[in-house]
């Protein structure tokens, strides 16, 4: 259990405790990982996007899907392609929770595309879908990946690849709990502490996140 899982799991007791069900969220842990590719001029042209789902997910997806009914945590390929993808059909204003900048701008995404999908001998479900990445230019940028409304918890703790570029240099800055912590009982003040399940959590996600400073030469 990571550290972010452990402070989560004590700020939901401090909450039990107080009467604020807030321990509601998030659902879901996800460890993310990335994957960028630049053209010929050193432009990042498509990123490819890891999700690495906590244990007691994944224990649900397979139960769900029927696989792997003999627990060798081997997934046939009938199977993989039964579920290659079925993480990507997203709805209720999620757009993926993966966010580009450079110069502070926002770089717009294309659709995603499933690469893969395989059951780690963890007992984790891993996926992997490619996104095209759309007026970016050659030079430093930088990489987040959050759920706005924290429904999923994403921590940015998988390898960070830059492919044909070596000289560039990548930084992982851990979000800062304690202040995202004090964010969110702001918040739940504001709103009188009544949280009614996914419709007024207020969207704090922003602020649990990882950041990822990739520095190329221009």
């Amino acid at each position: 259990m990571t550290a972010f899982r452990i402070l989560f799991c004590a700020f939901g007791v401090v909450s039990a405790l107080s009467a604020t069900p807030v321990a509601a969220h998030p659902h879901i842990f996800v460890d993310a990982g990335l994957r960028l590719l630049r053209d010929a001029d050193g432009v990042v042209s498509a990123v490819e996007v890891t999700w690495r789902y906590d244990e007691l997910y994944t224990l649900l997806l397979t139960e769900d899907y029927g696989l792997d009914p003999d627990y060798d945590l081997v997934l046939t390929e009938a199977e993989v392609a039964q579920m290659l993808g079925f993480d990507l059909n997203w709805s209720g204003g999620f757009e993926g929770g993966l966010v580009l900048r450079q110069g502070g701008a926002p770089l717009d995404l294309g659709a995603p595309e499933p690469v893969s999908l395989t059951l780690l001998p963890s007992g984790q479900l891993e996926t992997t879908h490619r996104r095209a990445v759309r007026g970016a230019v050659a030079g430093d940028l930088l990489a987040q990946v959050y759920d706005p409304e924290f429904y999923i918890a994403f921590e940015m703790i998988l390898p960070i690849d830059i492919e044909g570029a070596p000289a560039c240099g990548v930084e992982l800055l851990r979000a800062d709990l304690d202040a995202a912590y004090s964010v969110l009982e702001q918040a739940l003040e504001e709103i009188g502490g009544a949280v009614a399940a996914e419709d007024n959590f207020p969207p704090v996600g922003a602020h649990f996140a990882d950041r990822v400073e990739v520095t190329c030469p221009g």
